[in-house]
């Protein structure tokens, strides 16, 4: 049997290997119109939040829209966290409500007119978060956004708030990178976690994958044909540049960045099969993990950097395996699941999520490290589930779906078990990673 590597729509393009029964793609569904989905099987207890409309002081209908805006975005980032539910103040909240905090603050457009001037004006944002209903002052935030800053601005706020109040790192601040596209041209592109900013990363009219941010966020390290032949490149996000990080005969595939940002793992196939290596961000060779007959592929580094986890077929079915980032300490991790690939560690080291094929479709797993207490988390209503990738509050995961007939991306709360859809449109969407 051999291996298909990360993603079954990709394979032959990838590798140039021939799908086998066990990697086939169930019955096609024709291209249907998307729609948002949202639902929630599980509910906890939460923060009550009060949401007090932000005072407008001057600018005029400008600073009313910026307002409406900073509102609502923060409104949504702590709804979306799932460890607060909102209220607004001129809504009638209900009895059960525990109100505990509000949030207020005041919005002053700026005096110069950006029409006389021809140059953006920032404007005076103050915001504040209170006890209630003492209303004793907890944290104060003063800023100068210009108009494109707005969601920046509150999406700064409300991670302050999420921090603050529960000790658990916020996600508003974060993006999600993907491929786009179908047959031999995929660009990356990049989401805030909210869905909004769509950014196109990539151009070059080649097959663009397996985007994987570094810990600082400045780079993106992905598979691509841009120059003809496969290989590992570098896009810097702060400039768009692109560098070539190494492009040996054969794969060069599937690279995951070191927690410590100074290296990075990925499969090789330039002295026969597929192997795990470590290289450094100049492409050259740190040790070669990996000395089999079987394919290895799909590596994740555990969040301390000392252990990877990895697909391998050398027992006939592709099943997870660990081992130390030395190459030894072999042990299998999985023995459900007829293929089993692309595994993440949770941020904090205690969990995994994969894809796993049982049947005709390939679904989401949630399970221990050590390899117990396994639980699906989607259903055959899902279809195709694949290629998962944990946000940092270790609590949320991302995967591409084809539930709809296409692949987008959904964002899963694997402790309330609802989700909401990230992209939206007809091309496919696939291999997303989260940032750190």
């Amino acid at each position: 049997m051999k291996l298909i590597l990360k993603t079954r729509m990709i394979t032959a393009l990838v590798v140039g290997l021939t799908l086998s029964q066990a990697g086939a793609s169930g019955p096609s569904l024709a291209q249907q119109p998307e729609v948002g989905l949202s639902v929630t099987k599980t509910a906890f207890e939460k923060i009550d939040m009060l949401m007090d409309p932000l005072d407008v002081l001057s600018g005029g209908l400008a600073a009313v829209t910026d307002a409406d805006s900073l509102q609502a975005v923060m409104d949504r980032d702590l709804r979306f966290s799932g460890l607060f539910s909102t209220f607004w103040s001129d809504d009638e909240v209900p009895g059960e409500a525990a109100l505990q905090y509000t949030i207020e603050g005041t919005v002053e457009g700026p005096l110069r007119d950006q029409r006389l001037t021809g140059e953006a004006q920032p404007t005076t944002v103050s915001l504040n978060l209170l006890t209630y209903p003492e209303r004793q002052l907890i944290l104060n935030k003063r800023y100068r956004p210009l108009p494109d800053q707005m969601r920046a601005t509150a999406h700064h706020f409300a991670s302050q708030v999420i921090e603050m109040l529960t000790g658990e790192p916020g996600l508003t601040m974060t993006r999600i990178v993907f491929s786009r596209g179908s047959d031999k041209r995929r660009d990356l592109y990049a989401v805030d976690y909210d869905g909004a900013n769509l950014l196109r990363l990539t151009a070059n009219r080649r097959l663009n994958l397996c985007p994987s941010w570094s810990p600082d966020g400045q780079e993106v390290a992905f598979t691509s044909y841009r120059d003809g032949q496969q290989g590992l490149y570098g896009l810097d996000t702060a400039t768009g540049q692109v560098r070539l990080i190494i492009a040996l005969e054969g794969l060069n595939y599937g690279a995951d960045w070191h927690p410590s940002g100074k290296e990075l793992l990925l499969s090789l196939s330039h002295v026969g099969n597929p192997e795990l290596y470590r290289i450094r961000p100049d492409g050259t060779q740190i040790k070669r993990l990996t000395v089999s007959p079987s394919i290895e592929c799909s590596p994740s580094w555990s969040p301390a950097g000392r252990d990877v986890v990895f697909t391998s077929d050398r027992t006939g079915t592709p099943q997870l395996y660990i081992i130390d980032s030395d190459g030894a300490g072999w042990r299998r991790l999985t023995f459900y699941g007829r293929y089993n690939e692309s595994a993440r560690w949770s941020p904090n080291g205690e969990k995994i999520v994969y894809a796993t094929r049982e049947g005709d479709f390939t679904q989401v797993v949630l399970m221990k490290a050590t390899g117990e207490d396994r639980r699906v988390l989607t259903d055959l209503s899902w279809r195709n589930c694949e290629d998962p990738s944990w946000a940092p509050d270790g609590r949320h995961i991302v995967f591409a779906s084809d539930r709809t007939g296409v692949f987008k991306l959904y964002v899963y709360d694997v402790v309330e078990d609802s989700f909401r859809q990230l992209t939206f449109g007809s091309d496919p969407d696939i291999t997303p990673d989260w940032s750190r």
